[in-house]
């Protein structure tokens, strides 16, 4: 299990976009219920945290993310990563 684990890191850091804002992303498209944003300088589909989503900063985003995604605050909203 842990092989497996470990090639499935090995293949998002390979394929992973880089950029430095989301109209670097070219070949990263997000289903219709997200967003694609420039997250810590790779491409990365989001979708609306849980909450009322207000916030100034990623401490202020609380609540679940599905599938172990993470809450990063989004032109002061939270969202939620995944890929």
């Amino acid at each position: 299990m842990r092989v497996v684990l470990i090639l499935a890191c090995v293949l998002v850091a390979v394929y992973a976009e880089s950029c430095s804002a989301p109209a670097d992303c070219s070949s990263t498209t997000c289903d219709s219920n997200a967003e694609l944003h420039c997250i810590d300088g790779l491409c990365t589909c989001t979708t609306a945290g849980s909450g009322d989503g207000g916030c100034v900063n990623n401490d202020d985003c609380h609540g679940g993310c599905h599938h172990g995604g993470r809450h990063h605050c989004i032109d002061g909203r939270c969202r939620c990563t995944h890929f």
